[in-house]
């Protein structure tokens, strides 16, 4: 388009400063300073169940807030009544008037019929509107003769002119085109129809329009599920110097720690707020429960002091006003309890059958659908042992390695898989092999009891279904639900090489801790896709990053990873600088070189050290369940009065107990020692 120029009536026109995140000149921002929504006293409940009970929320400008709490406590619920979609509550929203309130929801988002470009263009349509408002007025002055209509357009034209460079007129299109580059679009994507692709990469879409509206205030419901690495690393430095509030419900501890300064939990009906990201909550959440415990042990001690002295002086006349008086104030006393906690359950999981040391080799692997060629020349080693996690980028074929991995895939190359190696495989499609009509515990008895003869209950109780939990139908369980249940079904006879992708996908930060112990006691081999860094960096100590060049290879967890990586970065910068020069590479490339050397020799001495220790621990775990599950069993026989009259039993039993409760003792003691021993060469290694 042509616009005419104006130098008088653009003299004053403001210039438009940059947005933090992006070279390009932003619009003119609408942000209130002192806009914000004020929660409070909100009473809601569906079916006969409260979800929240006099909840309060102040969400100041600029604030970037974390909103966690179980699976199914109302945190989507609360964004829709902040938004304003639910208004059957009581209680009072207040928000200042005019301000705009955005929400991207966790699913439910499909689009077709336009390219990706317009449709995420949809944004700016009244800017496309004025955009089309100066081109006709341009037009009609370029033909227009009366003198005095074409001042009267000029006018026009002018204003209408100076309105869409103040709105970010000239900008809008690179900007919309940056937020999708940086979402991981690339330039051809753009003009794809969106209906080419996936409900994930439709979400991106979704998310870049929210990000291109600005509102005051955004909502995000689970924004990260859809996003690889790249993309999350540059939402993360988008959303720092958003200049709007932010309200995030997200699983992904590592992203809560970089973006948000405060954590709201909903729990039992209530929100707590904590100063600090996710693993800064933890800490204080921990510090509040040890202080609440103490709080409770003394109100204990007074009511059982209390109770002592009514009991005593129940029936002396000349105590009669004080006990009345302390029976009182028994009745007014708010009674304080814990909340609902964490199971902690010591699990150890050890495959049957061990594997070779090589557990399965590929060379030479190709795969292609149709033109788009996703794998080329694949080579890739695990052995016995390895714990390997692999990331990229979406779209460069990680989860087709992973099902060549399993053999669920034809390619071209050559598979070889080891001596007695047993493969057992895990992605979220796999929901479809849940029944929707069984009950948890029918769904989980579909295979062995367990290991060791374990009992299916105890089983699932490792992850975190327990009472009447086991009775739920499937079709009611929430996706974190059906990854924990599937995954309780892996585990009932585990195979010594798990090939797991996306496992924390729908999974709560609970429930990924759950995980990553439950990994941690697998005595077998791993190789995982994800982009939770968290999770990597617990479970992995090898890493795979997947580029469009190849395959690089990190020894060690997800920090030694970026360590690494950074100083890889380094020494390709000095060896490029060299290069411009015409002069060798600096002494600080072989320095560099050097340091990169030593920091994989330290990830190896500290692997060799702990590695042992830990799983001697977790061995001795295993046998302290297997030890205090029998002598549960053998007390119980004893109490039993028809093992009275069966002499062999009496004459056995107690012997077998008296054995158990010594070899318990031992196993504590030597795991004690281990603890300190493990504690001790973790600090080595600091």
């Amino acid at each position: 388009m042509h616009f005419l120029i104006l130098p008088i009536l653009l003299k004053n026109t403001p210039r438009r400063t940059h947005h933090p995140t992006s070279l390009l000149p932003a619009p003119a921002n609408h942000y209130n300073v002192f806009g914000m929504i004020q929660l409070r006293d909100i009473n809601f409940g569906y079916g006969g169940r409260d979800l929240m009970d006099g909840l309060s929320l102040h969400i100041k400008p600029q604030d970037r807030i974390g909103l966690v709490g179980p699976n199914g406590a109302g945190k989507t619920t609360l964004l829709r009544i902040i938004l304003g979609e639910i208004k059957d509550f009581t209680g009072e929203v207040s928000r200042r008037k005019g301000m705009a309130v955005g929400l991207l929801p966790q699913e439910g988002i499909y689009d077709s019929g336009r390219s990706v470009l317009e449709a995420a263009l949809e944004t700016f349509a009244p800017l496309i509107a004025l955009e089309a408002e100066v081109e006709a007025l341009n037009a009609s002055m370029a033909v227009e003769t009366d003198p005095q209509q074409r001042d009267e357009l000029l006018e026009r034209a002018g204003a209408a002119q100076l309105d869409f460079e103040t709105r970010g007129g000239f900008t809008f299109r690179a900007r919309t085109a940056q937020v999708l580059t940086g979402l991981g679009f690339s330039e051809t994507d753009l003009q794809r129809d969106m209906s080419t692709f996936s409900g994930g990469w439709q979400m991106r879409v979704a998310l870049g329009k929210l990000l291109l509206r600005e509102p005051d205030i955004l909502l995000l419901d689970e924004p990260t599920n859809h996003l690889d690495l790249p993309a999350l690393l540059w939402f993360e430095e988008f959303l720092s110097t958003y200049p709007g509030a932010v309200l995030i419900i997200s699983h992904d501890r590592a992203f809560l720690d970089r973006v948000v300064h405060r954590i709201a939990e909903l729990s039992q009906k209530q929100l707590s707020i904590y100063t600090g990201g996710y693993s800064a909550y933890e800490v204080e959440k921990q510090k509040r429960l040890e202080i609440l415990a103490n709080r409770i042990e003394n109100q204990e001690r007074e009511i059982r002091q209390t109770e002592r002295f009514i009991e005593r002086f129940r029936y002396k006349s000349t105590k009669a006003r004080q006990v009345q008086s302390r029976i009182k104030s028994l009745e007014k006393m708010e009674r304080l309890e814990m909340p609902g906690q964490e199971r902690s359950l010591n699990f150890s999981f050890q495959v049957q059958k061990p594997s070779g040391k090589e557990v399965i080799r590929l060379t030479g692997v190709n795969k292609a659908y149709g033109e788009n060629h996703v794998l080329r020349d694949v080579k890739l080693a695990l052995h016995r042992g390895d714990r390997m996690a692999i990331i990229g980028a979406n779209g460069l074929g990680k989860t087709t390695l992973m099902r060549v991995l399993a053999g669920r895939t034809e390619f071209t190359g050559e598979r070889k898989v080891g001596h007695n190696t047993e493969i057992s495989y895990f992605s979220q499609d796999q929901f479809e092999l849940l029944n929707p009509d069984n009950t948890v515990i029918e769904e989980a008895t579909g295979g062995p009891a367990g290991p060791g003869g374990t009992p299916i209950r105890s089983l699932l109780g490792v992850f975190l279904f327990s009472g009447t939990d086991v009775d739920k139908p499937v079709r009611v369980l929430s996706g974190g639900e059906k990854s924990r249940l599937l995954f309780a079904r892996m585990m009932a006879s585990p195979a010594n090489f798990m090939v797991l992708d996306e496992p924390t996908n729908h999974l709560d930060p609970p429930s990924q801790a759950m995980l990553a112990r439950v990994l941690n006691s697998y005595n077998g081999t791993l190789c995982v896709v994800s982009h939770n860094r968290w999770f990597i960096n617990e479970v992995a100590n090898r890493i795979v990053e997947m580029t469009p060049g190849g395959m690089d290879e990190y020894l060690g967890n997800y920090e030694d990873y970026k360590y690494q990586k950074r100083m890889r970065a380094q020494d390709q910068a000095a060896l490029a600088a060299g290069d411009d020069n015409e002069q060798p590479a600096p002494a600080a490339v072989s320095e560099r070189k050097v340091q990169r050397q030593e920091r994989a020799r330290f990830v190896q001495e500290r692997s060799r050290a702990l590695t042992p220790i830990r799983t001697a621990i977790t061995e001795t775990e295993a046998l302290i369940d297997e030890l205090e599950a029998r002598i549960a069993d053998i007390e119980e026989e004893l109490a039993d009065p028809a093992s009275y009259n069966d002499a062999e039993k009496m004459r056995t039993l107690p012997a077998e107990l008296k054995q158990c409760k010594t070899s318990l003792e031992q196993a504590m003691e030597y795991w004690e020692e281990l603890s300190e021993d493990l504690a001790g060469k973790e600090k080595e290694f600091e």
